[in-house]
């Protein structure tokens, strides 16, 4: 087929690109013939939708908010970590370089979850033919000497998305950082006849919110929560939205770097594989319709199973333990995930 690329004008088969502007953002589609995957250009370089083409499923979470422009955005007050969640569309982000909580380091203010997840990427198309297509994302953040680049590959026939990374610190002193990824799954996959597949892993620092129950203790291992009223909660078993579950925990240990989560009903799963060495931790947020406060309230029903590099989620404390990455001046270093679609038919 590919002989018959002389002959057209823009390929509508196998691997391609296309490039738009989706509610005031430059996005582009990376599509072959099994997966589409979206990307926000214009928000983080954000993954906002991983589509499954058989079945038509989108397994990424698209939340409340909708996809905003946060360029755009006017609020009464600023939150003191910043307005992450206020432009918080659901879907992928990167965390970078820092996770979690709003920390200062080394004179910089840093808010929710980092610095690259509201910014434009700029981006090169690589390779763009019907067996492959890779494009080239990147980023320098604003308060740190840092340059983001995030590699991304689809191949024909393979429901697989490739991601190649590197951070260069472009200073002249060492540095430390934090990184991880935030893929979230929504409810156009998400049910309770869902599963969690993670070889194993013990769980900490955990936060939990059911009905006025309270987790035993703060060390556990996968997948079983102790509860004060003696039930054993499986974590690894998605909760219907009606339980208003929420909670959030760290599983560290695990023997394989990866996890799927499983629809048994539907028989199609969604995987992540990644460097154990540079992730050696999960964080698992789930909200099963709980959450009644800022910004959910109620309206959230989504898992994300998180590669993390560090713990706790607080730059300030993981560095005092020695919980970071260091970089030297002019170092680069580099990792790679990939994220799939999976039947089990």
């Amino acid at each position: 087929m590919e002989s018959l690329e002389k002959y057209t004008n823009a390929r509508n088969y196998g691997c391609r690109i296309r490039e738009y502007t989706y509610n005031g953002l430059k996005t582009v589609h990376m599509e072959n013939d099994l997966i589409k995957v979206g990307v926000l250009c214009d928000k983080g370089a954000d993954i906002y939708e991983f589509v499954y083409k058989p079945n038509d499923l989108d397994f990424m979470w698209h939340s409340f908010n909708g996809v905003k422009d946060p360029r755009t955005i006017v609020v009464s007050k600023e939150n003191d970590g910043g307005g992450f969640l206020d432009c918080y569309e659901g879907g992928w982000q990167e965390l970078f370089p820092t996770i979690g909580s709003p920390s200062k380091y080394k004179g910089a203010v840093l808010g929710i979850h980092g610095e690259v997840a509201m910014v434009s990427w700029a981006y090169d198309i690589l390779t763009n033919t019907m067996d492959e297509i890779t494009i080239l994302f990147r980023v320098r953040t604003a308060r740190m000497p840092f340059l983001l680049e995030r590699r991304m590959t689809i191949k024909i026939g393979e429901p697989k998305l490739y991601i190649s990374e590197k951070v260069i610190n472009e200073g002249s002193q060492e540095l430390d950082f934090m990184w991880g990824h935030h893929p979230a799954c929504g409810s156009i996959f998400l049910d309770d006849s869902c599963e969690i597949l993670i070889d194993r892993g013990d769980i900490s620092n955990i936060k939990f919110d059911w009905k006025g129950k309270s987790v035993v203790g703060n060390k556990h291992e996968w997948p079983i929560l102790k509860i004060n009223d003696g039930e054993d909660l499986n974590v690894s078993k998605i909760k219907k939205p009606e339980e208003q579950l929420n909670m959030e925990f760290a599983i560290s240990g695990f023997k394989v770097a990866g996890y799927e989560i499983k629809n048994t009903k539907k028989n199609i799963g969604f995987g992540l594989q990644w460097d154990k060495d540079m992730f050696p931790h999960i964080w698992m947020w789930a909200i099963y319709g709980g959450a009644p406060e800022y910004p959910w309230f109620g309206r959230a029903y989504v898992l994300a199973l998180e590669p993390w590099s560090s713990l706790p989620d607080d730059m300030n404390i993981a560095t005092e333990n020695n919980g970071t990455i260091k970089i030297g001046p002019q170092q680069e270093i580099k990792t790679e995930l990939v994220a799939y679609a999976k039947c089990y038919e």
